[in-house]
């Protein structure tokens, strides 16, 4: 019972014959009691590879030059990416813009939205046309049943759902929900809708 017991918590032998070089080091380290660090080398190599792949990679460039494409183009693609950068800014400047707008008019309604590059709401249903091709006899059946102006929840809703997207509404009775689900599917319905009217 007593070598049962032993032999559990005696851990795992190491075998020195086989890990010779590896123990020698460690043993090296454990005398002389100072901690050199072991990735020095490792980086060299690393470094070295990646020296070789440069070579590689720059087989076709001669005297700091690239011997496939001219100056001329060089030139050219630099502005090009100037252009591009310039172009790239102002659309970052004019999304940003949309987006403060948009927070503003969900402020404004009360509209509380989480997410990633959430959908700008409806301002009117007019929008549905412009932005979305919504037919125009079905918006002629939204202002004949009397709806004039959206609720909160239809200016964040509909848009939403039209994308493509996720929608988790939460709004009181009365608030329109049921038109904010059902708008969009009759739009993505048109075809056979237009059938039956």
């Amino acid at each position: 019972m007593e070598k049962t017991v032993s032999f559990l918590f005696s851990g795992a032998n190491f075998d020195k014959n086989k890990f010779a070089s590896d123990f020698s080091r460690f043993k090296d380290k454990k005398e002389a009691g100072n901690s050199v660090d072991d990735s020095e080398p490792e980086e060299k190599i690393v470094s070295v590879k990646r020296r070789k792949r440069k070579a590689m990679v720059s087989e076709d460039r001669v005297g700091g030059f690239n011997v496939f494409k001219s100056a001329k183009k060089a030139s050219v693609v630099s502005e090009r990416t100037d252009l591009d950068n310039d172009e790239v800014s102002k659309r970052k400047k004019e999304l940003n813009r949309q987006i403060e707008q948009d927070a503003l008019f969900r402020k404004k309604h009360n509209i509380h939205v989480s997410g990633n590059s959430v959908v700008s709401p409806l301002k009117k249903f007019a929008e549905l046309f412009s932005r979305y091709g919504c037919e125009s006899y079905l918006l002629q059946n939204i202002a004949d049943l009397g709806f004039q102006e959206l609720t909160p929840i239809q200016r964040q809703v509909i848009p939403v759902l039209l994308s493509v997207r996720e929608c988790f509404a939460c709004a009181p009775t009365g608030s329109g929900k049921t038109l904010a689900f059902v708008c969009p599917m009759l739009m993505k319905l048109k075809c056979y809708f237009a059938r039956f009217c």
